[in-house]
């Protein structure tokens, strides 16, 4: 959504200073009938809030829901992903060659007895088929934490609790004809800071922040590409914030892909 939350009373803030000038200069030759009406409308004028971009409530984002949701489908391919939000963990030096696999495969977590996919990233630094930014492999665990909205995942090391874990909210899914997925969009929980373009999550520490476009392929279609940022301007979701991931000539050496 283009300029989220510059509705009607962004516009009459933008006209105001006109209005005001036209209102005094026909203050003299207004009708006395009229100069209530004009008192009230530049009452009206004067009342109307600044739109604040930092301030102005971020719009609740919807998630694809169960019905649209199958963890099966998600894991069976690997994922590439094209654009993301810079994080922590997550700097754009290492926006090269990133992808990620979800195995189910029986893996369990503290005080959950639901069901656990094992997420396998991988990423390069610096440049494409450079240095591993996972070396050491680290695993995580998605969780299937919400029983009302299986898209609604729940990511942290799989040693960890659920209490512990970060949102990993589907928002929207791209289908093949078949029904097998095509592209994704990933976000990490709801979105609380304002920017021109939109809302979207933090950049800073590890839990409730995130953006991510997913792609089966490793380099997805300009067509993908834009219906997965019109999916975003459609939900009120910042893309000024994303950045491209280099895909081309990318091995994924090591990975473990499928």
């Amino acid at each position: 959504r283009e300029g989220a939350g510059q509705g009607t009373g962004r516009s009459l803030v933008h006209h105001a200073p006109r209005a005001l000038a036209a209102l005094a200069s026909d203050s003299a030759n207004t009708p006395p009938q009229s100069v209530q009406q004009r008192d009230t409308m530049l009452s009206a004028l004067l009342a109307l809030p600044a739109w604040n971009p930092g301030h102005d409530a971020c719009p609740t984002v919807t998630t694809v829901g169960s019905a649209d949701f199958s963890l099966a489908e998600w894991v069976r391919k690997s994922w590439f992903i094209q654009e993301q939000q810079v994080l922590d963990f997550q700097p754009v030096t290492s926006n090269y060659c990133v992808a990620a696999t979800y195995n189910l495969e029986g893996k369990t977590v503290p005080f959950f007895k639901g069901k656990v996919a094992t997420v396998y990233n991988y990423a390069n630094n610096d440049q494409v088929n450079g240095p591993l930014t996972n070396a050491k492999n680290m695993t995580l665990c998605a969780r299937a934490v919400n029983t009302t909205d299986s898209s609604r995942l729940a990511v942290a090391p799989c040693l960890l609790p659920n209490i512990l874990a970060g949102p990993y909210w589907i928002l929207g899914i791209g289908k093949a004809a078949d029904g097998s997925y095509d592209w994704a969009v990933v976000i990490g929980g709801q979105p609380d800071v304002k920017w021109e373009d939109g809302c979207t999550t933090k950049e800073s520490g590890v839990n409730n922040a995130g953006l991510w476009l997913f792609s089966r392929k490793p380099v997805a279609s300009p067509e993908a590409i834009g219906k997965m940022h019109a999916l975003l301007k459609a939900k009120g979701i910042a893309r000024s914030r994303l950045h491209k991931v280099e895909q081309e000539g990318c091995t994924y050496h090591g990975f473990n892909m499928k």
